[in-house]
């Protein structure tokens, strides 16, 4: 069974990764491990199980794990760097928004999350990423213009453009200095509201 681990910053971005591998490999084929940390500075620090799930055909592994927070996410890797190659993990991944930084620093934080301390250099043999979603996760929701007639037929493009000076369907979302605010400007039209509850995130995917 090939295993693969992403370390990913927050619920919203767990749900998504579940859903992408979910599409990608197949139900069946894949066997879920989600975890996410609970606690720390003042309170202890700790592991909690959120969900496993294991078919009986399953040919891929994936831990996906919630660190709580985007500066996190390196400092979990590491962490587990170790027990993960002792588990025969063969790539890891981690998941992290740019925002708050502006887009100026992305070079300068891609460079730093490359950077291995010396004594951990002898796992990049395990091959090992952190991915860097422009501004926040919720860009990729607000481009993918499908899903706003699911929220309420009216959120069309001129619909949106005539009240907010702009629309998801012309524009590069990338541009978009905070698009979880774009995301709950634009269902407030309808009445609705984006809050990254889980259940709003998976009705999302």
């Amino acid at each position: 069974m090939k295993r693969i681990a992403f370390f990913v910053e927050g619920q919203t971005e767990q749900i998504f990764v579940t859903h992408l591998l979910t599409e990608v490999l197949g139900k069946n084929n894949l066997s879920i491990i989600s975890k996410h940390i609970v606690g720390g500075t003042n309170v202890p620090k700790r592991e909690l199980i959120k969900k496993i799930s294991i078919p009986r055909q399953a040919r891929y592994m994936a831990l996906i794990y919630d660190c709580g927070s985007d500066n996190r996410v390196k400092s979990v890797i590491l962490e587990n760097l170790q027990s993960l190659k002792d588990s025969g993990y063969e790539a890891i991944v981690g998941l992290r928004d740019l925002y708050p930084l502006p887009l100026e620093e992305l070079p300068q934080l891609k460079k730093g999350l490359d950077f291995l301390p010396r004594e951990l250099r002898k796992y990049t043999h395990t091959p090992y990423k952190i991915l860097v979603a422009v501004r926040e996760v919720e860009t990729w929701f607000l481009a993918e213009t499908h899903h706003y007639s699911r929220v309420n037929y009216r959120l069309t493009g001129p619909f949106i453009k005539r009240r907010l000076n702009f629309s998801p369907f012309e524009i590069d979302a990338t541009t978009r200095a905070h698009p979880a605010e774009d995301l709950n400007n634009i269902y407030r039209l309808v009445g609705k509201s984006y809050t990254k509850k889980r259940w709003q995130v998976e009705k999302l995917m």
